[in-house]
């Protein structure tokens, strides 16, 4: 009879510790389906060549910088951003001055490619796996740049990212930009709600 009841007994917990596994492990799941895709930290890809050459990148920690600016003359200050390539397949050279900062009023800063800094992203190209992490430069002249976007020549940006908690890119000032978004906001709980 007490083989039973301790037989019962660790049935129950076993019972209770799988469902408190399956109750911890749903809201992450949830939660991180909800994320939005265009906060910084998140990875974007790019495809291209008919899907033979994909590269993942990712932006983060968009800030005003304490780096110097080495030989190149600023006209304003200087922020930073951290950006991450990796060549997912085939061969990826990263084309740096793709990326350009953005701020609520729509000033656009163009990164600063030509700034020559031991802590910048490098242009080589990056093998099938291969990972570039690096800085990236911008000389504010304006208003504080709150989205980081990548363009690849065409009238939209290809990737952005802009949702950094208290401080995200108003979704109707980024919309009337004269290169709108390519990507449909409302994929992003966070972004579709700042469009109304």
């Amino acid at each position: 009879m007490r083989n039973t009841r301790v037989r019962k007994l660790g049935m129950i917990v076993a019972a209770a510790t799988a469902l408190l596994m399956v109750g911890v492990a749903v809201p992450a799941t949830a939660s991180a389906a909800n994320k939005c895709p265009h906060m910084f930290g998140m990875p974007q890809r790019l495809v291209d060549a008919g899907g033979a050459v994909v590269q993942e990148w990712t932006v983060t920690d968009l800030r005003q910088s304490s780096d110097p600016a080495p030989g190149y003359p600023l006209a304003g200050r200087l922020w930073e951003a951290t950006a991450s390539v990796q060549a997912v397949s085939g061969s990826v050279t990263p084309i740096i001055p793709n990326i350009r900062a953005i701020s609520a009023s729509r000033t656009d800063y163009p990164v600063l490619w030509q700034l020559s800094s031991p802590a910048g992203i490098s242009g080589a190209t990056l093998a099938p796996g291969q990972t570039s992490t690096g800085k990236v430069f911008f000389d504010v002249t304006g208003d504080d740049p709150m989205a980081v976007v990548y363009t690849t020549g065409g009238p939209k940006p290809a990737m952005m990212w802009c949702c950094n908690g208290d401080m995200m890119m108003p979704m109707d000032d980024m919309m009337g930009m004269d290169m709108p978004m390519s990507m449909d906001m409302g994929d992003c709980p966070h972004c579709a709600n700042m469009q109304s």
